[in-house]
């Protein structure tokens, strides 16, 4: 049984005739008995009664054309939902972000789906790469975006790089190591450093840096970044950050503060997905919104 014959049986029935039923789904007369004697021979029912010359359902028929007509209907209904769905007027998207990118990435982009998408289903995650990976694996992200370099050499993903972006330690206005020409490393952690759970082959350059104190260059790690900031601006602390790549970024009002060894730190931002899934049509709209924001046209003059 084929859709196809289903449409046959209801044109039949709607239009009272085989001859006016032909033209109503352009075929030739027998063509259209034959569709409907296969339609018969599958369900092995008879579905017309042809002794009166005129087009009555049996009993059986009337079942089937009540059911076509709900399948009909709901096939329909189907391939608007899609034309929906590709358009984004309807379904969701899952996306995670790390802390650097969510601080960059995170609001702006979230922000212009919404204004370009406005019955879309949308929620966001911000967590570090590890917990990103494994909800991925699980299906509950469509996507993430963070620092990659400790999964490199993960199987099941595939990572798509994005731009680097540039990251600074940032302090206060008028904080006091404003004043030293440029800061050292211990100069730093005479105050609390605060940042991000770092990718291991960052931390452990920053841990093999010499220094006096036995206290880990990080005393705050936290991955929010309107916390960082707030630790900042009332504590005194030292934060790590991106550079300003993006509008309203969270570090608007502090300063950035050079320090001797780590003048060219970068971010290695990714756009993860999991390898051989075809991304709906809003986790693709996503993508290239955020290709878009990251690159180097969109970055504020001067950066």
């Amino acid at each position: 049984m084929q859709l196809r014959q289903l449409q046959h049986l209801v044109a039949l029935a709607d239009q009272g005739s085989f001859g006016r039923a032909a033209q109503a789904v352009h075929l030739s007369q027998p063509a259209l008995s034959r569709s409907i004697d296969n339609l018969e021979e599958g369900l092995q029912a008879r579905l017309i009664d042809r002794a009166y010359g005129t087009v009555r359902f049996t009993q059986a028929g009337e079942l089937v054309l009540a059911r076509a007509r709900e399948l009909l209907a709901d096939a329909q209904q189907i391939a608007r939902d899609v034309l929906e769905l590709e358009g984004l007027a309807i379904g969701s998207l899952a996306v995670g972000l790390g802390p650097f990118a969510a601080g960059t990435l995170g609001r702006l982009a979230l922000s212009l789906m919404t204004q370009r998408h406005p019955q879309l289903q949308m929620r966001m995650e911000v967590a570090d790469t590890a917990s990103l990976c494994e909800r991925l694996h699980r299906r509950q992200l469509d996507l993430f975006i963070a620092d990659t370099r400790d999964l490199e050499k993960q199987p099941g993903l595939k990572l798509s790089r994005l731009p680097n972006v540039p990251v600074s330690f940032f302090v206060r206005p008028r904080h006091p190591l404003l004043k030293l020409k440029q800061a050292t490393l211990e100069d730093l952690m005479a105050y609390p450093v605060a940042g991000p759970r770092l990718p291991a082959e960052v931390a452990a350059q920053f841990e093999r840096q010499p220094r006096r104190s036995e206290r880990s260059v990080f005393n705050v790690t936290c991955d929010d970044a309107g916390t960082l900031r707030h630790l900042a601006l009332t504590a005194h602390a030292v934060i790590l950050a991106p550079l300003a790549p993006a509008p309203g970024h969270e570090t608007g009002a502090l300063v950035p503060l050079p320090v001797a060894g780590f003048a060219r730190m970068q971010t290695h931002y990714s756009l993860v997905t999991l390898a051989g899934r075809t991304l709906s049509a809003a986790a693709t709209a996503y993508s290239r919104l955020v290709t878009e924001l990251m690159s180097p046209a969109k970055q504020p003059p001067g950066r």
